[in-house]
């Protein structure tokens, strides 16, 4: 007896009769595809203006400050005066860092770190409050130390010149009134005494003459000799 065709839908049939044509398929699993780099969660940034701002303007003036109150002494009242508006910007901007932080969801160290070593202690304690949350924050503080030395150095560069000039005529000033208070002594008069500004101060073995005259008129004159820079000795005055 011939054999019969298979039929489709025939829950008789089996796989072997129809030559494999309908061998059942086994159900796959999609799994669930891997997150890209943009779908991972990120930190919120730790760079705000606020601490860019401390460890740039705020760094610049700090080491200006410092370079030219060592070159160039100021009065103790504009010393005070610069160095607590200096902290009020720091502390303002450190304020405004700290706001910031926490509006980004971050734990933010105290601002009032800044009153301690301003504003070093804030950064310290910056670096550590971001570092617990997996953030590291440690440029801030890198480009503040870097640019006060940069701005210190340009400083002293700018105002060394200056600084020397400033030496030199006080060197001058003082020998003319140790000139003076010696002519008083010999003559019991009043004497006024003028050296001349650029007096080549500081080259040893160098010599320059300066005047001096009485009240009554009398002028005499006397040679300075550089011993060594802005030390001298004096030859004996001699009438003009």
């Amino acid at each position: 007896m011939p054999a019969q065709p298979a039929v489709i839908g025939d829950t008789a049939s089996t796989p072997e009769r129809v030559g494999g044509l309908f061998d059942p398929i086994a159900p796959q699993v999609l799994g669930a595809a891997p997150l890209t780099q943009a779908n991972q969660p990120t930190n919120p940034s730790a760079h705000t203006w606020g601490v860019w701002l401390i460890a740039s303007v705020a760094a610049f003036a700090v080491g200006v400050r410092t370079a030219s109150a060592s070159l160039l002494p100021m009065s103790p009242v504009l010393a005070l005066v610069t160095f607590l508006v200096l902290l009020a910007l720091v502390a303002s901007l450190a304020v405004w860092d700290s706001r910031v932080l926490r509006a980004r969801g971050l734990r933010a160290a105290s601002a009032w770190w800044i009153l301690l070593l301003p504003p070093i202690a804030y950064f310290v304690a910056r670096r550590v409050a971001l570092k617990k949350q997996g953030i590291r924050a440690n440029a801030p503080g890198n480009v503040y130390v870097l640019t006060i030395f940069a701005a210190a150095a340009l400083t002293s560069v700018a105002l060394t010149p200056m600084a020397l000039a400033r030496m030199d005529a006080a060197s001058l000033r003082l020998l003319e009134q140790q000139a003076s208070a010696e002519l008083q002594r010999q003559t019991s008069e009043s004497w006024t005494v003028s050296c001349p500004d650029g007096a080549p101060v500081t080259i040893v073995g160098s010599s320059f003459d300066c005047a001096a005259i009485d009240a009554t008129g009398r002028a005499v004159r006397f040679t300075a000799h550089v011993l060594s820079p802005r030390q001298f000795s004096v030859d004996p005055a001699v009438l003009q």
